[in-house]
């Protein structure tokens, strides 16, 4: 267990999707039922030099996929998404809410609980997509099924261990029975080999969350720096830190550390455990899976491309 205590409901875990969601298409229901979500798509694509509509709903999934596009066009979609809610009445936010993303989507939940502009975010996701397709190229990444482990620490220690075993980082702790690694392709292939059914390849054009990313860190701090986090209005749950931050600088520092630290998604749902309901906020195929296990008895609402469900959608 994390030595910080679990939170205490009511209120909903707000969850905003990461790279690997994207999905041809995305937004599309969100901008047909909300004029301001499509008025935020405009001023977004505008803002960066990009039309997201064409990105996001006619592009292949291969142009949709690069590090550099996907990820202004995710970021977009949940905060257009987030809009649409805001304008029909559904997102109904509370003292007790909470927003958490996985790994980019941190970004989107910062912006959607105050810390950020909706449209500086989107420029933001686009520079951090930039940096990230900068970095040494090489790597490559690898998702390992373990033995079930509800203990966020010890499932930490066991995919650190597992890495150090294979010359790679621990790139993500998404549940109680998946991990993530990063490095090298060649030693990704290597623990594939070795690894065998429990491993499977993730399609990313590189090695992020590990020390390929760390050359970059610099000039995301320095972009993020250039825009400022203000004051939000609600709490936020760090992917990467593990720790729910109600000031800038906390949130500031879980957005840093996320570009080439491990993803502690078991930590945030550990954390969360008590929150009475969840809802994904955009493309939820991925995130609907990670949420799965440490659901319970919980509703979860989802805000997606296909289609809108839960009270009042």
């Amino acid at each position: 267990m994390h030595p910080q205590t679990t939170l205490p409901g009511p209120g909903t875990l707000w969850v905003f999707p990461g790279q690997s969601s994207q999905a041809v298409g995305m937004g599309r229901e969100a901008v047909r039922r909300s004029p301001r979500a499509a008025a935020f798509v405009t001023e977004a694509g505008d803002a960066i030099g990009q039309d997201l509509r064409a990105l996001c709903w006619d592009a292949d999934i291969a142009e949709l996929t690069r590090t550099e596009n996907v990820q202004p066009a995710l970021t977009a979609v949940a905060l257009a998404t987030w809009i649409a809610l805001d304008e029909l009445g559904l997102a109904r936010r509370g003292d007790a809410d909470l927003f958490a993303g996985h790994s980019l989507g941190a970004l989107a939940a910062a912006a959607a609980a105050g810390y950020l502009d909706l449209v500086d975010a989107v420029r933001l996701a686009l520079e951090r997509g930039r940096i990230m397709a900068s970095a040494p190229t090489g790597g490559s990444m690898l998702e390992v099924r373990t033995a079930h482990e509800n203990d966020p620490a010890a499932q930490l220690a066991h995919g650190t261990t597992l890495a150090d075993r294979f010359g790679l980082d621990l790139a993500a702790v998404n549940g109680p029975t998946e991990i993530a690694l990063a490095g090298a392709a060649s030693r990704i292939e290597s623990a594939a080999r070795e690894l065998g059914e429990a491993a499977r390849a993730v399609p990313v054009s590189n090695a992020f969350h590990s020390r390929f990313m760390t050359p970059v860190v610099p000039r995301w701090v320095a972009a993020l720096d250039a825009v400022g986090l203000r004051q939000g209005s609600a709490r936020h749950v760090g992917c990467a830190t593990a720790q729910v931050s109600g000031t800038a600088d906390g949130v500031r520092d879980d957005l840093v550390l996320a570009v080439d630290g491990p993803v502690r998604w078991l930590d945030v749902l550990d954390l969360t455990r008590e929150v009475p309901s969840v809802a994904v906020v955009g493309p939820s195929r991925v995130m609907r899976r990670l949420l799965q296990p440490c659901l319970g008895a919980r509703p979860l609402r989802v805000y997606d491309e296909h289609a809108w469900s839960g009270p009042d959608a």
